[in-house]
């Protein structure tokens, strides 16, 4: 994956100034995942992209796992088409959730 390349033009310098960061914008993008967006979210969102390399890696990332997550059961032989996670790292891992919000 290449490596963010932000540009500092005029341009970029007014929407990190006036918009939110990328921390708001990744949420907006996890939002986009799961449902549409507000008009207002949408724009914010397609204006930070135009300025930032390393949220548009990221909306490719998502992307990207959804694709995957959405065809893994085709790669799946039926004798471990039921595997889960374990109660143990199901909860590890809503506590690192929990402990980056």
């Amino acid at each position: 994956m290449k490596e963010a390349n932000l540009k500092f033009t005029k341009f970029n310098d007014w929407v990190w100034r006036t918009f939110p960061a990328c921390k708001e914008i990744v949420k907006f993008i996890t939002a986009s995942m799961d449902g549409p967006l507000t008009l207002r979210e949408w724009l914010v969102l397609k204006l930070h992209l135009y300025s930032c390399d390393s949220c548009v890696n990221f909306l490719k990332q998502v992307k990207f796992i959804r694709f995957t997550l959405e065809h893994s059961h085709d790669g799946l032989d039926p004798q471990n088409s039921d595997i889960r996670l374990s109660d143990e790292a199901r909860s590890r891992l809503k506590q690192a959730m929990n402990k980056e919000s």
